[in-house]
């Protein structure tokens, strides 16, 4: 009964002052809203892969490894990486493979009707018995056993095969005819094994079934009871635990004489010269959040990108519910009377405190609903910006309900905490007689508040400042190359015999300028391989990223060479059978052939300690043991081929090989228009038409590398405009409240022949003091919060004390719009009125 009266009592209140409500209401519901809509992307981002069984037992195995002042993390392993440790490490339960093809696979209908599926893995057949993907149909521990055998989508199975899918038949390039002998569930939106179809991995001939070559991923299921912390022995590597040195010590085992074949050296000595190699182990919940290595298999969130969002929204809820204390404890000199005259009736302290809580709370619930309605209206752009998918708003909603309801009522204690326990505590005659000193004038806690206030928005000011300035560098930055009017094509490999006359009828195009092949483009995976200087007494290994081009690539990629050196890949006189053999194990070493001509980038001549690099040789060790010798024939300058996250690594571009050649690179004279990409595709489908036609723009492609950062940028603008929006808005509120209980005060001065300038500065002095003071103190959180972000990037901007200035001086400006506003009115009045107040 008394908690109603409460409430009647504070809906009474709430309307008699409804400009006060109203900046109350929106203020908390624009902070309540900016939390539960970043509160439900971190939800989104941290519950991935919490579906399978005996998730806590389920991890991924990576592979770290350093080769001189190079290090490398890989997401995939060797394919003999999984049942071959099965059997050397009896913690292990069951393992399982899958392999992601890097590029798109035709897939068609007995009627020719191509599939919709971007994503096809290939699987053991132990991949239902790991993870928690729902078989609908089928046999979850026979239907990838097979060869040729493959898993379709509920989605796909009603699309394409209406009648009912088991056991008929899907054809893919080369005509290879797959049976479907199951039906999975669509694949969850909160995962990082996406698939839009399962394939049984033995039907492949997998490239390389050795110890060595890394391109698939593994997991591992390991049986009850063990210790996943327990750390490893004294004498192991550091950092490592003691399941991830039994996997370690088991793989040396069985790969040494492997290693030793390719290497010239055993693991001890490749170990004593400063190298290093270790296994690692991700729990699959943490690979989304957590795991940033090469070759992932989906686009990973960023941890760092979560902790700004949410400490952003934070700030700006707290601004909020500082508002709310601040015009509370600014309305008090209009409310002691009826505090000290309630007091004389005989209401106590505890009853006064609820009321005012009961209000704070009151606001913060209607708050709460408007702020659902905005979540409504904004989360599908988050979706889209951020490019994530998720369950239904409303369910997302129900199961973050507590903790929604939960943050409206602490937001309405915390803001109703000050009035309720500080007025309360005075005696009715001290209240009586000094309510003035209770009013706006008094200062402690809520010059506190406001100083908070204007700290936190400098904060999300200057951090979305940094946002944009680094995403400004990006583009301003010379990555090397010319990004512009190049189209690039995927699938390449199945031109065969007709990619020269394909290349041909490409360049008779009227305004194409150039075409290109090769293994690997800016932006997409390329391949590793080891190299060692000939004659080098160290024997010591480097890992170099490969790229098999043409000689057109450099010209078409507008890169540049750092000396007058003109040789380019395919230019040596060797046979020209040699360059379909660089990845054969059939290479003689004794053959009679000149070194292949090689070009390195300037990180590999540092990189690999080479002085006066032209002429210099290099061998590549094969896995049977040959050798193949490289000559330097130039240098190209340094060039980003990942993005900005990434530091440039050592290149070597190696003579162009059709089967390695997955990409073909055409330069227009201007940005290919849609009819260009027409003309194209018809030329593709004419010359190869049994394999899936695959462009992209190399601009557009190298932009979605910062895709994250960008819609980072476009949330932290919204926020920033919110909380300096809020807290101007208080601050408006605020001054009209000081202005109302000095209006005799501004009369008199008025009349005494006071100006205007001398009146605002008068009683808009303390507020601005205050705001400039913020302004100083929010300097080590902004520069914590603004690192925290740019830990990300290899390349970054200087944290820059100007910016700082100017934001603070922008923020310091529209207060003093925003007092002078105010002030304005009042200050001009007419005297004889104000004199008349009260």
């Amino acid at each position: 009964m008394m908690t109603k009266n409460y409430i009647k009592l504070a809906i009474r209140n709430l309307r008699r002052n409804k400009d006060y409500f109203f900046i109350n209401v929106f203020g908390l519901a624009i902070g309540m809203a900016c939390a539960i809509l970043v509160m439900l992307h971190v939800w989104t981002q941290t519950h991935f892969d919490d579906f399978h069984p005996d998730d806590n037992r389920l991890y991924r195995a990576t592979i770290e490894s350093k080769m001189g002042s190079i290090g490398t993390n890989f997401a995939v392993t060797p394919p003999r990486f999984a049942f071959g440790l099965k059997k050397r490490v009896p913690e292990i339960e069951q393992a399982c493979r899958i392999y992601k093809s890097e590029r798109k696979i035709l897939l068609k209908t007995k009627n020719d009707e191509v599939l919709d599926a971007p994503s096809l893995l290939f699987v053991d057949s132990t991949f239902f018995d790991m993870f928690g993907f729902k078989l609908l149909q089928g046999n979850p521990a026979t239907c990838l056993s097979k060869e040729k055998s493959i898993v379709i989508t509920k989605s796909m199975a009603k699309t394409y095969f209406p009648e009912g899918a088991i056991g008929k038949k899907i054809i893919s390039e080369n005509d290879t005819k797959w049976t479907i002998t199951g039906v999975v569930e669509d694949c969850p939106y909160n995962t990082q094994i996406q698939y839009s179809a399962l394939a049984s991995l033995p039907t492949l001939e997998l490239p390389n079934n050795s110890w060595l070559s890394s391109f698939l991923y593994t997991y591992y299921r390991f049986k009850p009871g063990v210790d996943m912390d327990k750390p490893a022995p004294p004498n192991a590597i550091g950092g490592i635990t003691d399941i991830e040195y039994k996997l370690l010590q088991a793989y040396l085992k069985a790969a040494t004489p492997e290693i030793e074949r390719t290497t010239k050296m055993t693991p001890q000595e490749f170990h004593d010269m400063g190298n290093n190699f270790i296994i690692k182990l991700q729990q699959i919940r943490r690979i989304h959040l957590f795991s940033h290595l090469n070759y992932e298999m989906s686009k990973n969130a960023n941890i760092e990108t979560l902790i700004v969002l949410g400490a952003i929204s934070l700030l700006i809820i707290l601004i909020a519910a500082i508002n709310y204390a601040n015009l509370s404890t600014a309305r008090l000199a209009g409310r002691t009377r009826e505090i000290g005259i309630r007091k004389l009736l005989g209401s106590h302290r505890r009853d006064m405190a609820r009321q005012f809580l009961a209000e704070s709370i009151t606001i913060s619930f209607i708050s709460l609903f408007l702020a659902l309605v905005i979540v409504e209206l904004a989360f599908p752009q988050l979706e889209e910006m951020y490019q994530f998918s998720s369950p239904s708003l409303s369910q997302s909603l129900l199961k973050l309900s507590p903790i929604i309801f939960g943050i409206a009522l602490i937001t309405g204690i915390i803001a109703g905490l000050y009035p309720a326990f500080y007025v309360t505590r005075f005696t009715p005659a001290t209240i009586l007689q000094n309510q003035k000193k209770l009013g706006p004038r008094a200062k402690g806690l809520r010059g506190v508040l406001v100083i908070l206030q204007f700290l936190f928005s400098i904060v999300i000011i200057y951090s979305t400042s940094t946002i944009y300035r680094q995403l400004n560098y990006i583009q301003s930055k010379s990555i090397g190359f010319d990004k512009n009017n190049l189209l690039v094509l995927d699938n390449s490999t199945g031109l065969g015999d007709n990619r020269d006359a394909f290349a041909e009828r490409i360049k008779a195009l009227p305004r194409v300028k150039d075409l290109s092949y090769s293994s690997a483009v800016p932006g997409q995976l390329i391949d590793m391989y080891t190299f060692h200087k000939m004659n080098d007494s160290t024997n010591q290994n480097y890992l170099l990223q490969v790229n098999w081009a043409d000689n057109h690539f450099l010209k078409t990629y507008g890169m540049h060479f750092i000396d007058s050196t003109k040789a380019i890949p395919g230019e040596s006189t060797e046979p020209k059978h040699l360059f379909s053999q660089l990845n054969d194990s059939t290479t003689q070493a004794g053959s009679e052939t000149k070194p292949i001509a090689v070009i390195l980038n300037e990180k590999a001549v540092q990189y690999m300690g080479l002085k006066d690099p032209v002429g210099k040789h290099l061998l590549r060790l094969l896995q049977n043991g040959d050798q193949v010798e490289y000559t330097v024939k130039g240098v190209v300058r340094n060039f980003h081929f990942e993005s900005f996250h990434e530091e440039v690594q050592p290149l070597i571009f190696l003579p162009e090989v059709p089967r390695f050649s997955r990409f073909t690179s055409i330069r227009f004279k201007s940005p290919p228009s849609a009819k260009d990409v027409s003309e194209v595709k018809k030329i593709w489908e004419e010359e190869n038409p049994t394999t899936l036609f695959s462009e992209f723009s190399m601009s557009d492609n190298l932009q979605k590398q910062y895709t994250e950062e960008r819609s980072t940028g476009e949330v932290a603008v919204a926020f920033s405009f919110f909380a300096i929006f809020i807290a101007c808005m208080g601050l408006y509120s605020l001054m009209a409240l000081i202005t109302v209980y000095r209006t005799k005060e501004i009369g008199i001065r008025k009349v005494l022949g006071a100006g205007t300038r001398e009146l605002v500065f008068l009683l808009s002095k303390e507020t601005l003091q205050l705001v400039v003071l913020a302004s100083l103190l929010a300097l080590p959180l902004a520069y914590q919060i603004s690192r925290l972000w740019l830990s990300r990037f290899a390349y970054q901007v200087n944290l820059s004390i100007t910016n700082y200035l100017f934001v603070s001086a922008a923020v310091f400006a529209i207060a003093i719009f925003t007092v002078y506003r105010q002030l304005w009115r009042t200050i001009n009045a007419d005297p004889a009125e104000s004199l008349r107040y009260e």
